[in-house]
């Protein structure tokens, strides 16, 4: 279930700030991704305040960490952003992060 509602929580996070990256593209229903984005962010905050209750603040923190991960990869993905070098050193040392504050 704790673990279900993390994964939840960074999806929503990420798709969230997709959201907000696409209505800078958009003209058209700019409006659609701005509230959409911000909904999925305040769902994420309720999330949160309920897996803080559940999982220490120490580890909630690092695995929330996975977000700028998760972002850059959907990124890439959807948006054809390039992966330059300074983003893959800054995503190995996230998770690496991840990785010894979880051990």
């Amino acid at each position: 279930m704790i673990i279900l509602l993390v994964i939840m929580s960074i999806m929503l996070t990420a798709v969230g700030q997709l959201l907000l990256k696409q209505s800078v593209f958009v003209k058209n229903y700019k409006w659609f991704f701005l509230c959409s984005g911000y909904f999925s962010f305040f769902i994420t905050v309720l999330m949160s305040y309920f897996l803080m209750k559940l999982i220490e603040l120490k580890t909630f923190a690092v695995i929330m960490s996975i977000n700028y991960v998760v972002v850059m990869i959907l990124s890439a993905l959807i948006f054809k952003e390039k992966m330059c070098k300074n983003k893959v050193i800054g995503t190995v040392f996230v998770l690496l992060g991840v990785i010894v504050f979880n051990v």
